[in-house]
């Protein structure tokens, strides 16, 4: 897959998710106002069929029960009253007979008879029910106190709304039966304001004052049509906010942010793999070129010796003949040390290699390892210098892969050197590691490219270049290798400056 396909794929992709982004939010958005704009259709519901309710009530219905008992009291009074004027009414001809019948202050204060009046027994039963009335009356009054024009009229609404008055829990149980009635499931907190005295008449238990003088629900409250003096308001505040109702929309928001970001860290982790594999394609094919023309190399070179030995003329010379079959048995060594550091990489991939440790000499490794090179690095003119430490402990590991593995890092320090190589090898020891650092002059490594040095196939220069022959399979296997010992491996590189590898291994 190419690369501005790629790169096309993710920005489309981008678009697409910041797109879905923002229409979720905005659906959000505008599910939250709609919630909004519902709950406060809602309670404005609500609070109109309690309005209804109290209006279609009697007023003793929604009074304290002692208010009650007193205005069915006055009731009373008011009845006994009515019935005394009809008494009167209908006997005219009795209690208006100035011989007969004498009245109090009032036609309704007291009525008896004359002294020497004659009374038939209807007339005396008549005088004694209109009587007993009157004293009836008078006892409920001295119960109740006083009532006359002159006193506050008992169904006068403002005199009934009043703390120690009204029936306020009926009103709140009210007010919470219909709430719930119209999908209002939040309990709220219920209080009637009198405005122009900012005094609560009514305060719901933990209720805050403030939240319920300062709240926007409120509704003007005038019992039976009334207004009363005050600018009287039920008003109600809520504990938590009423976008509570749209629990769903909630829901499927959050369901579909999830949803969002799965699929774009799926998305993500899709293009990296993709990614990985173009770049380990491009590696293989890399390191395919670069195995194809490392073995013609030999190929070639067998074929060409074994043809100058099938020639009389060359093979009667011993001399020469032993140059050719010393040619081949180079070149079939380098077949052959190929092949292991392939099979030896593939063992170490697939997690089925082991080593066998023993105690070594790592300055004697290293001293060997120098020897052997010291000839092709004496052929480019370079130097190498070994600055062997005392190494204080017991080193436990594999002697053929610890020597691979220094063999590798010297072969590459030589072939990455443009000018004559300087090579310095130095082993010390600090703590209980034994540490072995290798330097060099060569071309150095950038840094984009150090975070990769050691990953398999992987090569600084791309495409098929053979300029420094290689196969991106060296620095994998010396990182394997010194990861299976339980050590550390680090690198420090500049481009033109040379590298140093730095590889930390344990004591005993």
């Amino acid at each position: 897959m190419k690369r501005h396909f790629l790169i096309l794929f993710s920005t489309i992709f981008a678009l697409a998710a910041i797109g879905l982004v923002i229409i979720q939010i905005s659906q959000t958005q505008r599910s939250a106002k709609m919630s909004d704009n519902l709950f406060n259709i809602s309670v404005n519901n609500a609070i109109d069929e309690v309005f209804n309710q109290l209006d279609q009530m009697k007023v003793e219905d929604y009074v304290s029960e002692k208010e009650r008992y007193r205005i069915l009291r006055y009731r009373r009074i008011d009845d006994m009253n009515e019935r005394m004027q009809d008494i009167v009414r209908n006997n005219s001809e009795l209690f208006y007979n100035e011989h007969k019948v004498h009245f109090g202050v009032s036609s309704q204060d007291s009525a008896y008879p004359i002294p020497g009046a004659h009374l038939t027994p209807a007339e005396d039963h008549t005088l004694t029910q209109y009587n007993t009335m009157i004293n009836a009356r008078n006892r409920m009054l001295a119960a109740i106190g006083p009532y006359s024009s002159g006193k506050a009229n008992p169904f006068d609404i403002n005199n009934i709304i009043d703390a120690s008055k009204f029936n306020f829990p009926l009103l709140d149980s009210l007010i919470r039966e219909e709430l719930i009635i119209n999908g209002v499931d939040i309990n709220p907190y219920i209080g009637v304001l009198m405005a122009d005295r900012d005094t609560l008449l009514y305060c719901s238990p933990d209720a805050n004052p403030d939240d319920l003088r300062n709240t926007a629900f409120k509704y003007t409250f005038h019992p039976h049509g009334i207004i009363p003096d005050g600018n009287l308001y039920v008003v109600l505040s809520f504990p938590s906010s009423p976008i509570i109702l749209s629990s769903d929309t909630n829901f499927y928001t959050f369901i579909s942010i999830c949803m969002i970001v799965l699929i774009s860290a799926l998305f993500i982790f899709s293009v990296r793999t993709i990614w990985f594999q173009r770049r380990l394609d491009e590696m293989k094919t890399d390191f395919i070129n670069n195995m194809t023309h490392e073995i013609k190399t030999p190929i070639a070179t067998i074929s060409l010796a074994c043809e100058m030995l099938e020639d009389e003329t060359v093979t009667s010379d011993a001399s020469t003949r032993r140059n050719f079959i010393n040619i081949i048995s180079n070149e079939n060594r380098r077949m052959r040390i190929l092949i292991e550091t392939l099979l030896q990489s593939a063992k170490m991939s697939g997690k089925k290699f082991s080593i066998s440790p023993k105690e070594i000499d790592l300055n004697s490794i290293v001293a060997t390892c120098t020897h052997n090179f010291q000839l092709t690095v004496e052929t480019r003119q370079g130097t190498i210098e070994n600055h062997l430490g005392t190494i204080d402990g017991i080193l436990f590991a594999d002697e053929l892969h610890i020597t691979n593995m220094i063999h590798n890092l010297i072969d590459n320090a030589i072939k990455y050197s443009e000018q004559a190589p300087h090579i310095v090898i130095s082993t010390r020891t600090e703590g209980n590691q034994a540490i072995l650092e290798i330097s060099d002059n060569g071309i150095g490594i950038a840094k984009e490219d150090q975070k990769h040095i050691f990953e398999k196939f992987y090569r600084v220069s791309t495409g098929n270049v053979h300029n420094v022959k290689g196969f991106g399979i060296g620095l994998n296997y010396v990182s394997q290798v010194v990861a299976l010992h339980k050590g550390h491996i680090s690198l420090t590189s500049e481009l033109g400056q040379g590298s140093t590898f730095t590889i930390a291994l344990p004591l005993e």
